[in-house]
């Protein structure tokens, strides 16, 4: 699960919209629907979330090279 900080309710209600898509290309398709008040300000949700995510992937990952470093020194 990821996790952003000050977002407006605006922000939020779009970052609730793309996390429903259940695909990227969805995600896409759903931001190139949006009204152009809207369009730059998804642009910017979807790369938070992007990255976000990426982070959190990259986390587990340490987690586990920790994990699978202590069971080898043993």
């Amino acid at each position: 699960m990821i996790k952003l900080d000050g977002l407006s309710k605006q922000d939020v209600q779009i970052c609730n919209l793309l996390w429903n898509c259940d695909t990227l290309e969805a995600v896409n398709a759903m931001v190139k629907a949006m009204p152009p008040a809207y369009k730059n300000r998804a642009v910017v949700m979807r790369e938070l979330m992007t990255a976000a995510q990426l982070d959190t992937v990259e986390d587990i990952h340490e987690d586990i090279t920790a994990y699978l470093q202590r069971i080898a020194s043993r």
